[in-house]
């Protein structure tokens, strides 16, 4: 439609969305003006109070709708969706997610499980300044912190090469089906925070490649996040490194992780957040039980060490939560000691 390429064949389509009803028109929209068809489009409801159901049913009649009953979190209904999915290939996006017409067939075109690419991601930028890179080149810091190196820059500064990269953002992503599975889906005991970038890991740890399309382009109508979010992310990401990391990481990282650990309770503290912290706390302690059996799954679907899929660089961290100049001095002394530390630990991880 309007000059765009023909939407794949082998692609079906799914949309996760909590309350998406304000956001879902422009979403569905951007879809039907790649070309994809209504019928190969499935909405997944999570626990929605806006009436989305009814209303989708009314709209858009001849799209898919399934619901859960409660707000669980993405992840059960990224399963659902991989597990349903008729054709071998999915476009799994987020609700806020406005594809450009030609962003299907570019992210197809991409996709090689011969080559082992098993997922694609576009260059996700923001909804209110399209200008503007939300997300592109994600890797994994070897401290289990996100890195987004190209953060508010200029689209136009990317380029047009294809690389790999070390994770991506869940706003949109074109999945092999069959890869997914074979690593065990996605970890529905996130619910928010380090869900894409356990998927990422997984993917990557089992040897297959995320490749970044930078002609495919998605805008995302994002919101700023708030404090609430602090206790999964606190808890995802000592989940995740228990469960993800190798034996000997965990060994060789254990004093930088002290370190980190103690700087971030403090930080926490400092901002009133301490209660974000203990419940990040108690919520892991309850995780424990079940952690020696779902390590036991990732490492034996293994092939790739961890220091070839870890990185050093500056880590992200919330302006409102360094301060100012002496917070923004301090934080970048950090940086230069993690990367100190990283250029040993790196050659004793096996």
């Amino acid at each position: 439609m309007n000059g765009a390429p023909a939407f794949p064949d082998d692609v079906d389509v799914a949309v996760v969305s909590h309350n998406g009803r304000e956001t879902l028109p422009q979403t569905l929209g951007c879809l039907r003006r790649a070309g994809a068809p209504d019928e190969r489009i499935a909405v997944y409801d999570i626990g929605s109070t806006d009436n989305t159901a009814a209303w989708l049913a009314l709209e858009w009649p001849r799209v898919k709708v399934r619901c859960l009953n409660e707000n669980v979190g993405p992840n059960p209904a990224r399963n659902w969706a991989l597990r349903e999915t008729t054709r071998p290939v999915l476009l799994l996006m987020d609700s806020d997610a406005y594809v450009h017409p030609d962003v299907p067939a570019l992210l197809r075109a991409a996709l090689d499980r011969a080559a082992c690419v098993a997922t694609v991601a576009p260059v996700v930028v923001h909804g209110q300044r399209p200008q503007d890179i939300q997300y592109a080149g994600v890797d994994l810091h070897f401290m289990c912190e996100a890195v987004n190196p190209w953060l508010d820059r200029p689209l136009v500064e990317r380029g047009q090469d294809r690389r790999d990269i070390g994770s991506a953002a869940g706003v949109a992503l074109l999945i092999d089906g069959a890869t997914a599975r074979q690593i065990g889906l996605w970890d529905a005991r996130y619910f928010v925070g380090k869900d894409d970038g356990d998927f990422c890991y997984r993917l990557r740890l089992a040897g297959f490649r995320i490749v970044e399309e930078p002609r495919a382009v998605v805008e995302h109508g994002s919101r700023p996040r708030s404090a609430w979010m602090f206790p999964y992310q606190i808890r995802n990401r000592w989940y995740f490194m228990l469960k993800n990391y190798g034996t000997r990481t965990l060994v060789v990282l254990f004093p930088a992780l002290c370190v980190h650990e103690l700087l971030q309770l403090v930080l926490l503290v400092a901002k009133g957040h301490f209660g974000a912290w203990w419940n990040a706390v108690r919520d892991l302690a309850a995780w424990l039980p079940d952690l020696r059996t779902s390590r036991r799954s990732v490492q034996a679907t293994r092939a790739i060490r961890d220091r070839d899929l870890l990185v050093c660089a500056p880590l992200i961290v919330r302006r409102d939560l360094i301060g100012g100049g002496l917070g923004t001095s301090m934080k970048r002394a950090y940086d230069v000691w993690l990367s100190a530390y990283w250029a040993l630990a790196r050659h004793l991880i096996s």
